[in-house]
């Protein structure tokens, strides 16, 4: 008897089909978007998105945020312009300058990161955005909301879904979490056992960073 459905891997697909399958009977999306980084999470949701777009009918976008953060950030857009013209995908891209008006970069960067995600789903019509994030970002929200003494709402962690006007810009726009329920060894189970290719950010090893120093040293 097989056992690949009950490996971590073979769970991903159902796991992502189940809550598509919800998101499909709430948002009645007829084209959504993939936003993509071209690290390991935004590349196994990508070829997730693709194959039940394809068994849905549904037409997809993969969208990019060029940050020119890192002197990598070429081959990441690169890497994920490769990548969705091997899948037949739509696929566009924003360049965002991070100021440095004293905000912190993270915080800078996810703003006009998610501005610029919004204007790309306006200008090809996808009123639904998916994002990469799964259950070990879960567990690294609720301790960043816990250590800067966050009420109930912040220690709640990401929401599955939700209309995101404050993120995105426009409150026709979705913003949805379909791989919430897997796990980052999961995900690269399944990257690895279906011979996908992602992009290491160097960044992400940095304790700077303060959700850096708590996946690394909490």
């Amino acid at each position: 008897r097989s056992t690949r459905g009950s490996s971590p891997a073979g769970q991903v697909p159902a796991s992502f089909a189940q809550a598509m399958l919800g998101l499909r009977a709430k948002y009645s999306p007829q084209s959504l978007a993939v936003a993509c980084s071209g690290g390991l999470d935004s590349m196994v949701l990508l070829r997730l998105a693709h194959d039940w777009c394809a068994r849905e009918g549904i037409s997809l976008w993969v969208f990019h945020v060029h940050h020119g953060l890192s002197p990598r950030s070429d081959d990441w857009l690169a890497h994920v312009e490769g990548a969705a013209g091997e899948l037949g995908v739509g696929v566009d891209h924003r360049r965002v300058t991070i100021p440095n008006d004293g905000s912190g970069i993270e915080a800078a960067a996810r703003k006009l990161r998610y501005a610029a995600l919004g204007e790309m789903c306006r200008a090809h019509g996808a009123t639904l955005l998916l994002t990469a994030h799964h259950l070990d970002d879960q567990a690294e929200t609720v301790l960043l909301q816990l250590l800067r003494g966050s009420g109930l709402a912040g220690l709640s962690g990401m929401d599955a879904d939700n209309r995101a006007p404050g993120l995105l810009g426009d409150g026709e726009l979705a913003m949805a979490r379909p791989l919430l329920a897997q796990s980052r060894a999961a995900l690269e189970a399944f990257a690895l056992e279906h011979g996908l290719g992602w992009v290491e950010d160097e960044s992400n090893q940095d304790p700077r960073y303060t959700r850096n120093a708590l996946r690394h040293q909490v």
